[in-house]
């Protein structure tokens, strides 16, 4: 910028670029041979992504904003997601709206928070005690945001 005089002060500069997505996997057994996508919804409830609200398919790109304040003092983990896009994934990935989520890794809780704000049942495991106690304060808090 013409005119505007630079320093070395830490509001100019930074020592990585701040990452613009975060990559994500959605993973599902091999259709059993010869199933139609159809014949595996209709026996086993799954084998797709369900359509977003709006009725469009469920994209591979997802737009999400930053976690919010709100929800980062409601729950202080290091890599927590907003119930934005967390409640479009586990929407997602029980296509008929049946089943249950299962969160092997639970953290703060919020992936459990998402599918019980959505109606979806769900089973959260962590084996830290503290992140443990957070998502047991923070999953009815979560819950109850809009």
């Amino acid at each position: 910028m013409a005119g505007t005089r630079f320093s070395a002060r830490p509001r100019y500069v930074c020592s990585l670029p701040r990452g613009g997505y975060e990559p994500w996997g959605v993973f599902r057994k091999p259709l059993p041979a010869k199933m139609t996508v159809r014949e595996c919804l209709k026996t086993y409830g799954t084998g797709a992504l369900r359509r977003r609200a709006d009725g469009n398919p469920f994209s591979d790109v997802i737009p999400s904003e930053r976690t919010s304040k709100r929800e980062k003092d409601i729950a202080p983990h290091p890599s927590l997601k907003p119930q934005s896009l967390l409640r479009q994934l586990v929407r997602a990935v029980l296509p008929l709206g049946t089943g249950v989520i299962a969160d092997p890794f639970m953290g703060s809780g919020s992936t459990v928070a998402a599918a019980e704000a959505i109606g979806y049942r769900c089973i959260g495991v962590e084996r830290d005690g503290d992140y443990y106690k957070m998502a047991r304060a923070a999953v009815p808090r979560l819950i109850a945001l809009p």
